[in-house]
């Protein structure tokens, strides 16, 4: 089929370099970057509350589907089952996070769920592609590497996000988006 590399290719880019980037940014808003979060932001109204099912499709969608295209390409079984069960839990806890809305003053117990849940996805879908990254790096050590400084440089940079309002905020939530997306693209792009 012609162009069919190319045009996955182009989809990769469409997806991890604009759509994502774009709608995490526009969903953010322009203030409040680290006094307010995602959740806080989808309760504020109906329509805020499908931006955010949106965004999370979108996003978890996007995850879903490269890290389970990463993990068919690892040679390892137990890699490979590993990589698969991290990203279904991430994508699962992800499903279930959208689906409890966030209002602590209603329902304390949901509302404590539903941060577990999506701190759970974000730290399950970080080791399902730190378990890709370290199976293709044992393959070609050289080539992985900057991947893996990568991988080490957004989970510092998440904790530092974190510290800064003591709190899961906008600014975490977009920058993590944001850079998982494009390290995910660029493990996908690295194994040719």
């Amino acid at each position: 089929m012609r162009g069919g590399p190319r045009r996955s290719g182009l989809l990769l880019d469409l997806f991890a370099c604009f759509l994502i980037p774009a709608y995490t940014l526009l969903f953010a808003g322009s203030r409040a970057w680290f006094s307010t979060n995602f959740s806080v932001i989808a309760v504020t109204g109906p329509d805020h509350y499908r931006g955010f099912l949106y965004w999370g499709v979108l996003a978890g969608g996007y995850f879903f589907l490269m890290l389970m295209k990463l993990a068919s390409i690892l040679r390892s079984r137990v890699a490979q089952t590993a990589a698969i069960l991290l990203t279904l839990a991430a994508c699962l806890s992800l499903c279930y996070a959208l689906a409890i809305p966030y209002l602590p003053e209603q329902f304390p117990r949901y509302a404590d769920l539903h941060v577990i849940l999506a701190a759970l996805a974000c730290v399950l879908l970080m080791l399902a592609l730190l378990v890709a990254l370290l199976a293709l790096y044992r393959r070609q050590p050289d080539r992985y590497v900057p991947l893996l400084r990568a991988w080490f440089i957004i989970v510092g940079i998440c904790g530092v996000l974190f510290l800064i309002p003591q709190m899961v905020s906008s600014a975490l939530e977009v920058f993590f988006t944001i850079s998982a997306a494009l390290l995910v693209r660029k493990a996908w792009l690295y194994r040719r």
